[in-house]
């Protein structure tokens, strides 16, 4: 069943068990399974704008909110990496190679890229793509605090 359209409690609690079932694996496994966990949600136009990253959701409230634009799916997978202590991260906007906006999850120097279609966690390369800005997640860590 999708997380994503079950009542909030019983999403939190799956995200809870994701992040738990994770804890120890590898970081290979975590981005595959976090970013196959998050291409659940259910995506509309616009949600969130880089520009108002101040103002961006706690995981907590993004869980609550539950609604999805690339940019808040991709704020959802920082945020589940984060709290698995993974900081190798960068959250990057572009485009691809249709020209079509992207929210990127870069992980380990874009060795994993999440965020873009489901199952290619490992088959991307960032040549794929050309990456116009890349947001300060120091502001992210603030908000998991």
């Amino acid at each position: 069943m999708n997380v994503f359209l079950i009542d909030f409690d019983a999403r939190l609690q799956a995200w809870h068990h994701l992040k738990k079932k994770l804890i120890d694996s590898s970081i290979t496994q975590t981005c595959v399974e976090v970013d196959a966990w998050w291409q659940q949600a259910p995506l509309i136009n616009h949600h969130l704008h880089t520009s108002d990253i101040e103002n961006w959701p706690t995981p907590w409230e993004l869980l609550a909110e539950n609604t999805y634009c690339t940019i808040s799916r991709g704020l959802g997978i920082c945020y589940t990496l984060l709290l698995l202590g993974i900081q190798n991260i960068d959250f990057s906007i572009g485009k691809d190679d249709n020209n079509e906006e992207v929210a990127l999850v870069l992980v380990d120097h874009a060795k994993y890229i999440l965020n873009y279609y489901p199952n290619t966690v490992l088959s991307n390369t960032l040549h794929d793509f050309k990456i116009n800005n890349s947001l300060e997640l120091t502001k992210l860590l603030e908000k998991i605090k």
